[in-house]
């Protein structure tokens, strides 16, 4: 395209008389070539139908207003003419303009009785300008796809890290401070009447914050393991030092990795929860294993707010949940019962790979 440009100034210049004369032609032609040769560039596709109309007549009635008066040397115009009549015209106008622009040496040829021969040359070189302005604007469209779709993934990708990110540090350290809290008013109480026993309780707290500074660690390495029955084994210690009556009841046998993980994330959202209640008093944790799926129930008696029979709106740990159980094909149902009790209740199948869960905690 831009060799035609060149070819039609040189053609221009060569025809003209004299340096004055030169130099006119030279500013006359040069804003049609440079306009044509950086169109396919431009985002014409977002203009306005009127605004392209016009802008097409613009040019190609300075094309062959220079043509008619200045003769043929100003031929070398109407090939990237042709290429502005399929970019900026559409549909039945764009090939209808491009077919009269290709005709346009056999019409003058036709109407001044010259050889038609001669101006087969022409038309053919002015088609063929005009599908390779065509082709190089497909190109660059397709390469300015080709980059916003690849920044829209590099987009994705890191807000989807970010979104990992965000739920492991939530659903990791959220029971680990609740617990370490708690724990730390428990020993502020214990430390003037049962040193001993105080001093028991910081050990816990001691091993729950390695625990929560190992989680931290390994949540940049994208995933972590977790087991069910490790979970349950964890939280309960936790609650019975707490006076909080734990009833578990585990009974689901060997279960994928991330079934198991997924469940252990729900126990330690489910018992964080129960935790942000001082008045609770009772945690009931029971996981039934059956031949297709696995069903977890943990509840507490520690409802505030809510209303029974209703489910929960949940904040983000219950959105985090609800989205991990939905990578496994799952599912997560959370409200409170006529009994006063807030139930969290999940399902999951038993045959999940450990690839379909989402690397996280």
């Amino acid at each position: 395209m831009l060799s035609s440009g060149v070819r039609a100034l040189v053609d221009v210049v060569k025809g003209a008389a004299g340096t004055p004369e030169i130099v006119a032609c030279v500013l006359y032609a040069m804003p049609l070539t440079v306009f044509q040769v950086v169109l396919p560039f431009l985002p014409y596709r977002q203009w306005d139908s009127m605004r392209r109309v016009s802008l097409f007549l613009l040019f190609a009635s300075a094309t062959y207003l220079a043509v008619i008066i200045a003769g043929a040397n100003w031929n070398g115009l109407i090939g990237p003419l042709a290429g502005s009549a399929v970019l900026l015209l559409t549909g039945f106008r764009a090939w209808a303009a491009f077919a009269l622009v290709v005709a346009d040496a056999p019409v003058r040829a036709a109407v001044e009785g010259s050889s038609m021969v001669s101006s087969i040359g022409p038309a053919l070189t002015a088609a063929l300008c005009g599908l390779v302005v065509l082709g190089l604007a497909r190109l660059t469209q397709l390469v300015c796809e080709s980059w916003a779709s690849q920044a829209e993934t590099a987009h994705r990708a890191v807000s989807r890290e970010r979104r990992r990110f965000a739920m492991d540090l939530h659903d990791l350290l959220g029971y680990s401070l609740s617990s370490i809290a708690l724990k730390s008013e428990l020993i502020y109480q214990l430390v003037p009447s049962r040193p001993e026993q105080a001093r028991k309780e910081i050990d816990e707290v001691l091993e729950i914050s390695r625990q929560a500074l190992s989680d931290v660690r390994l949540v940049a390495r994208r995933y972590r393991g977790m087991s069910l029955e490790s979970e349950v084994s964890s939280v309960e210690s936790v609650l019975n030092s707490l006076g909080v009556v734990a009833h578990v009841d585990i009974r689901c046998g060997s279960l994928p990795p991330a079934v198991d993980t997924a469940l252990a994330t729900a126990v330690r959202e489910g018992v964080t929860n129960a935790l942000r209640h001082a008045h609770v008093r009772h945690v009931t944790i029971r996981a039934i294993g059956e031949q297709e799926q696995v069903r977890l129930v943990v509840a507490n008696d520690g409802l505030v707010g809510g209303v029974p029979g209703q489910p929960c709106p949940g904040g983000n740990g219950l959105h985090n949940l609800a989205s991990r159980f939905d990578d496994i094909g799952g599912h997560v149902d959370a409200g409170a019962t006529d009994d006063g009790w807030f139930h969290l209740v999940c399902e999951a199948p038993r045959g999940v790979a450990l690839e379909s869960v989402r690397p996280a905690s």
